[in-house]
């Protein structure tokens, strides 16, 4: 024996809605997530090179296109916050991770809560790991 199921058109459309209205919730969850302040540190891996372990701060803002974000990255030098510049990324929702290929390089962070590991990839090598937590 079978039973049939019929939904009325009312409730399909107040399902579908239930159902998007859970989207652009999750969607607004992670923009809120994301946007704010991230302070930690970026350090050198490569060795004899310019680079230098940094104490940063980055602000976190969205851009006006779906899923890009500008990351205003700056280091800390003699208790002074210093510019390095803005950083365009772009949101990954499948693995959760903001990147960015500006410059010829590749940043890439991925975000777990308030925590957001990264790395700079820079002419095929490591060159940087990040570690920031989200400040309050």
């Amino acid at each position: 024996m079978r039973i049939k199921l019929f939904l009325s058109p009312l409730a399909f459309v107040l399902m579908l809605l239930s159902s998007q209205n859970g989207k652009a919730q999750k969607k607004e969850q992670m923009v809120s997530l994301i946007v704010g302040t991230w302070k930690g540190t970026s350090l050198c891996q490569v060795k004899n090179s310019p680079c230098h372990d940094e104490k940063v701060v980055y602000y976190i803002t969205k851009a006006d296109s779906v899923d890009r974000y500008i990351i205003q990255a700056n280091k800390i030098v003699n208790n002074k916050e210093e510019e390095m510049g803005p950083l365009k990324v772009i949101l990954n929702r499948k693995t959760n991770q903001l990147i960015s290929t500006e410059y010829g390089n590749t940043w890439t962070f991925t975000i777990h809560g308030e925590k957001m590991p990264g790395s700079l990839v820079y002419r095929e090598s490591l060159y940087r790991l990040i570690e920031v937590t989200k400040s309050k």
